[in-house]
Order: C-alpha cells, then structure tokens, then sequence
C-alpha cells in the first residue's frame, strides 16, 4: 500500500503546480458564468446531436443487460462451483439446469475442453465462443485468444460508438455551434477504448500473484461477462455525458464562448443578405402591385383621380384647370385649425405635439429607408 510519507511527498511536489492552475481555472469559471447571455431554447441543429446520443445510450444500456442470453452466464457461478471442482461434478451440476436434465451440444463440447486449469483460465478471460470456435487457438498460447476475441468482442462495440459520435458531432447535419466538440469526444471515446483492450489484453485474476488461495476456493467470475456488462453500461453513460454537456453548450447555460470575428462577420452577411432578400420581395411586390393598377382602367382611374387630388390640395395647377387656385392649406379655416393646434400643444393643454409628430415621422422615413443607403452603395 501507499504510505502517508509518500503522499505527503507528492503532494509538496505537486501542489505548487496544481493549486495555482486549479485556482485560476475556478475563477475564469465564475466570469464565464457571470459573463454568459440568458438561456436560450435548444437549437434543431443540437436537438439532432441529442437525439442520436440518447439512442445510442439506450441501445448500449439495453445491451448491457443480460437479454436473450447473452452474455452466457458463467458456468462456476451458474453452479456454485468452485475453480478447482472436477469437470464431471461440474457437468453433472449443469446438466440439472439444462432443460431435461440434459447437456446441449455446446456444453459437451466445452466439457472436453475444461480438462486442464488453462482452459479454464482462458474461459473465465474470454468466455466460451473462443474455446468452441476459434480453429487456430492453443491453450498453450493466449495471445491467439487474443486476436480472436478482440475483433468482434472488443473492436466492434467501440467502432459503432465511434460511429455514432462522429455521426452525432458532423458539422452537416448538428451544425458549427455542436460541431467543436467533436475532437475532445472522439479523443476520450479513443482513449477509453484503449484502456479496454489494454485491460482485455493483459489482465488475468487467476495467474502470478492474483491467483491466492481465495481464488482458488471461491467461486471465480468471468472477466468476458463483467466486461460485456461494464462496458456497454460505460458507453451507455458515456453518451448520456455527450449529450448533457451539448445541452448546456448550447443553451448558453455553461461552456458559453463569445463568438469569433469570422462568426460574426458571416452573421452580419447573413443580416444583410435577408435583409436584402426581403427588400427585393417587397419592391417585386409594389412593381406587379403597380403593373395591376396601371393594366386595369377602372383602377387606373382612381390612381388618376387620387393624384389629382393631392396636386390640387398643394396648390399646384392640373391639366384641367391651368389657373390652379390656392392650396387647401392656405384656406381660411384651415389655418385657423392649425393657429389652434399649435396653440394648444405650446402651451400643455392638450393638442398635437409637434416635437412627437417630427420624432415620429423621422422614425417612420428612417424604418421605410433603412439599407436603401447600403443598396445604394452596392449598386454604385
């Protein structure tokens, strides 16, 4: 065991380093929390990514659970026995389990195979498929065990999850924003992935050291079944994590980054062009709206009329009458209106204000035109 000097040592060695770090990384913690916008709703890009990972994590949580026999439950424990029973009683115990009483051909099959300690070191490591299938294995040799179970008992479980997290973080389908993660859990998928061959690979409780007296005399457990088990349920979590962490990227609610001088840049193009978008509809709209006007002679001569009207009450002269008169504005009570309008909004009792009337006007001619400035521009 470790002793209390040999912690103490490290960490007067280690501390100096660790603290400073730690420290400065729960303070730029707390800004980025204190920094962060409103939370916002989940994203469709990012409900995808969810999407995906929560079916992955419930494919692998229902395959950790021992269905449809598989994993094949451990035949020591499945008979209470113990590793050094001879294979006949051992057998003999099973044989009462099976269906009327009787062994299947796959039992008789590893009944001649457990007739040395090496066989059954190799099926408490890689299960019963190796021993029964595998033409070019020797008990003599676990490393052909090895190449033959890793494949498709190891290799292919983390291929699919590697699949699916690629899947899950591809820029095409869950957009940018979720995109960034893809390299830090493809890197931990990676790596844990390795861990589980390495652990495939080299452990073994019943050989050297690890194989005491208590081993010998209790009931052994299989590492090919604790390790269907554990790792199915690890990537069950491992997605689940996925998942949480997109969802609170995205939600604004931890890990907020403020957005790039390219991102937003091609925001502000992105303004622009709808923006642009949605002038071009609204003048194709008054253009076929004016070429319907001008095609019907009925509406064509209220537009007249209407236009008539106006130039007549600025005082201008009309095609019909050259004289032209004087404007609305200059009649008698109109002006007097407008004398009491005045009146009333200077001095608070009431009226129309004119300082809100301009406000409000200027307002109004600055929504109408507004990019026609830019569109100018371009067009220039």
């Amino acid at each position: 065991m470790v002793s209390f000097d040999t912690v103490k040592g490290l960490a007067i060695f280690f501390a100096p380093i660790i603290i400073p770090r730690a420290i400065s990384f729960y303070r730029s913690f707390r800004t980025s929390l204190r920094q962060r916008p409103p939370p916002v709703p989940l994203s469709t890009y990012a409900t995808r990514a969810t999407n995906i990972l929560f079916f992955a994590a419930f494919t692998f949580l229902m395959l950790s659970l021992p269905l449809n026999g598989y994993p094949q439950p451990n035949i020591f424990q499945l008979t209470s026995s113990r590793f050094t029973t001879p294979t006949e009683l051992l057998f003999s115990r099973l044989a009462r389990l099976r269906p009327q009483g009787t062994l299947t051909d796959d039992d008789l099959l590893l009944k001649v195979k457990f007739g040395s300690p090496a066989a059954r070191r190799l099926y408490l490591r890689f299960g019963s498929d190796p021993l029964l299938s595998c033409t070019y294995c020797s008990n003599d040799s676990p490393q052909s065990f090895i190449l033959y179970y890793l494949p498709f008992h190891t290799l292919l479980p983390h291929l699919i999850h590697l699949l699916l997290l690629g899947l899950s973080t591809s820029a095409p389908l869950v957009g940018r924003q979720t995109s960034k993660w893809r390299n830090k859990f493809l890197v931990a998928a990676i790596a844990f992935s390795i861990l589980d061959i390495s652990i495939i690979s080299t452990y073994d409780s019943l050989t050297g050291k690890s194989a005491t007296m208590h081993d010998r005399t209790s009931t052994p457990r299989s590492l090919h079944n604790t390790g269907v088990t554990t790792r199915f349920l690890a990537l069950s979590i491992f997605d689940a994590v996925c998942a949480g962490l997109i969802y609170l990227s995205d939600t604004n609610r931890l890990f907020y980054t403020p957005p790039s001088t390219a991102e937003q840049a091609e925001q502000l193009v992105n303004a622009a062009g709808t923006a642009l978008a949605s002038a071009t509809s609204k003048l194709h709209a008054l253009s076929v709206t004016r070429n319907a006007v001008v095609r019907d002679k009925a509406l064509r001569a209220r537009d007249d009329a209407y236009w008539r009207t106006v130039v007549a009450m600025e005082g201008f002269p009309t095609d019909s009458s050259s004289s032209g008169g004087g404007s609305i504005w200059e009649e008698e009570e109109v002006v007097r209106a407008m004398t009491r309008a005045m009146n009333n909004s200077q001095g608070g009792k009431g009226g129309v204000d004119v300082v809100k009337l301009g406000a409000d006007a200027n307002g109004y001619v600055d929504g109408v035109t507004a990019g026609l400035e830019l569109a100018d521009n371009g067009a220039k």
